[in-house]
């Protein structure tokens, strides 16, 4: 008799650390809606500014990007409500928030000096969403993430070879491949189908 309650402790206490893991494994995983967010917004901002710039008499163009603000205040929401249903705070929960706070310094950085690099800003988001990418697929061991930060450097390469105006559609491109597709592919991984 006592031999089975141990048994049936060692099943219960195994039940609890799956669900554990599983809980801490999820909370990584709900970032799948920052990828789409902020791919979605960044894509849509990318053809705005190109469809401006080619087809209308706009003075500035560029205009385009401030639907990024959506970003800012979608995140907030998403990341308090993610941060309220989780109850296991993990370290690589702890180095993936890392890893976006420093993409998030490094923007701002490039935002406030885009003048001194000719607002020639493209090519150097794409290299710091492909190095942010490629370390949050290797943090939550998922492989599109990965492939998704090779295919942003990639996209940046291209975009570093190619006129203002087509870096537009190459940042587009990039951001499609290598963030979006990865962001469904999470999403879908994580059970989240609706």
């Amino acid at each position: 008799m006592e031999k089975e309650e141990q048994n049936l402790s060692n099943e219960e206490s195994l039940k609890l650390i799956t669900a554990m893991i599983n809980k801490a494994k999820g909370n990584i995983q709900d970032s799948y809606i920052f990828f789409l967010v902020w791919g979605w917004l960044v894509v849509f901002a990318c053809l705005l500014h190109y469809g401006l710039l080619k087809f209308t008499t706009m003075e500035h163009p560029e205009i385009a990007w401030f639907i990024l603000i959506i970003g800012v205040f979608l995140s907030g929401y998403f990341g308090y409500k993610i941060g309220k249903s989780s109850s296991v705070k993990t370290y690589s929960d702890s180095i993936h928030g890392h890893i976006w706070i420093a993409f998030g310094v490094g923007y701002f950085i490039l935002i406030i000096f885009m003048k001194e690099i000719n607002y020639n800003l493209n090519p150097l988001i794409m290299l710091l969403a492909g190095g942010s990418t490629y370390l949050s697929g290797i943090t939550i061991k998922f492989r599109p993430l990965i492939y998704g930060g090779i295919v942003l450097w990639v996209a940046a390469i291209i975009a570093f070879l190619v006129p203002g105006d087509i870096q537009l559609l190459t940042s587009a491109g990039g951001i499609l491949l290598g963030y979006l597709i990865p962001g469904y592919i999470l999403k879908y991984k994580n059970g989240k189908h609706v």
